[in-house]
């Protein structure tokens, strides 16, 4: 597995593709833990469960924890899930990279 994340339109989703050929990318995976918390899924739970179902898949997603706290519960809660769900994504992937300005910086 293979984890690019960055702000957002910072180029990680065509960045992915780009060195990924043909792997199948996981895009957008922020807005797949919103849909989970939608569920009523535990977003560490939903990672887990792509990591198992789908090992050499390539995630890409936004970077939603920096900036402004949002005043709303939700947004805050939504913020923090992604964050937990990133963390169970990257300790199982073998490559983290980090998209700034479409370019590409290896975290792991």
């Amino acid at each position: 597995m293979k984890l690019y994340i960055g702000g957002a339109y910072q180029g990680q989703e065509e960045l992915a593709a780009r060195e990924n050929p043909g792997a199948e990318i996981i895009s957008a995976f922020h807005e797949r833990v919103r849909e989970a918390l939608a569920n009523g899924e535990d977003p560490r739970a939903f990672a887990a469960r792509i990591c198992a179902e789908k090992p050499n898949a390539v995630v890409a997603a936004n970077e939603v924890g920096a900036g402004i706290v949002p005043i709303d519960a939700g947004e805050r809660a939504y913020r923090e899930a992604v964050g937990r769900a990133l963390c169970v994504i990257a300790q199982a992937s073998d490559t983290v990279v980090r998209a700034v300005c479409g370019i590409g910086v290896r975290i792991k």
